[in-house]
């Protein structure tokens, strides 16, 4: 069998052309669908060797007002370190020869959103397993129980009390479920929070943000939604998270990578999409679980 091969930095096929296509489909339906390398703090460690990195964790520094000419006592910082180690993450397509010779379709293209959407999908729910009760104590919301505004409020100004930075433009991170995200909504539209008055969802970012997963900011939280979100001990409900962008992080070892494999005896020919990522609690206390009600 022959074995042809492409990555974003380089191209050894005999049709590079359709490579380059499944490819460009590819990268661009994972970077839409994923949201984990927009929300987490990211570590590129392409091209580094090893599959480990070691995130220093600083702690707080201590101020205090010293009489005139006093001394200020010199305070020693000692980190700890959180070890992020990379995975490899993967998705093969089968295309028969009747399915390429037959179709309609850029062959290529839906490919590409094929590969592109089981990587990003494996990549989210390894991200957001970690919102867990065993990795983050702090909650908001209930089982059973319908989210409110009022608790993205109160997770607000928990990560506050503790002085959990925001990103550049002030902002925390939410990650919710689709059926929590839509409680909210309902809610605010309840309450005559519209398009068409001055109570709307801020669109501050949108142009900034691409991902179809943004729903919108509230309380200087910018809001995504994703499947991804495991179910709690309940099915029915779901554990999302409120969070700076200190709180986790994410290591992007080895970009997406697309390779074809041909099965002549098959009349087939697989094309094979990986990347290697990891991901990590760097500051429990920078995150705050939300709990509830998931169903529609």
């Amino acid at each position: 069998m022959g074995v042809s091969s492409m990555t974003e930095a380089g191209l050894s096929s005999s049709d590079s052309s359709l490579l380059t296509n499944v490819l460009r489909e590819a990268i661009f339906t994972a970077s839409e669908k994923s949201i984990a390398g927009s929300v987490f703090n990211v570590y590129d460690m392409s091209g580094t060797p090893g599959l480990t990195v070691q995130v220093p964790v600083y702690p707080e520094a201590t101020a205090f007002a010293p009489t005139q000419a006093q001394d200020i006592d010199g305070e020693a910082i000692t980190t700890s370190n959180v070890t992020i180690t990379a995975a490899e993450i993967g998705a093969r397509v089968d295309v028969s020869d009747l399915l390429a010779e037959s179709t309609a379709r850029n062959m290529a293209s839906d490919t590409g959103v094929l590969l592109g959407n089981a990587i990003a999908e494996k990549i989210d729910t390894d991200a957001f397993g970690l919102f867990t009760e065993a990795n983050i104590s702090d909650d908001v919301g209930d089982n059973a129980t319908e989210l409110s505004a009022d608790d993205i409020l109160k997770a607000v100004y928990k990560l506050r009390n503790v002085n959990a930075p925001t990103d550049a433009a002030g902002d925390y991170f939410a990650v919710l479920h689709p059926g929590q995200a839509f409680r909210i909504a309902k809610e605010l539209a309840g309450a005559g929070f519209n398009s068409s008055n001055g109570n709307a969802l801020s669109n501050t970012g949108n142009e900034l943000i691409s991902s179809s997963a943004y729903v919108g900011r509230l309380f200087n939280v910018k809001i995504f939604q994703s499947t991804a979100i495991a179910a709690d001990s309940v099915a029915t409900d779901a554990q999302g998270c409120i969070f700076s962008p200190q709180a986790f992080g994410h290591i992007l070892k080895r970009p997406i990578r697309v390779e074809t494999q041909r099965d002549a005896s098959a009349r087939v020919t697989e094309y094979v999409a990986t990347t290697a990522r990891g991901n990590a609690v760097l500051k429990s206390n920078y995150a705050v679980r939300v709990k509830g009600a998931k169903n529609l």
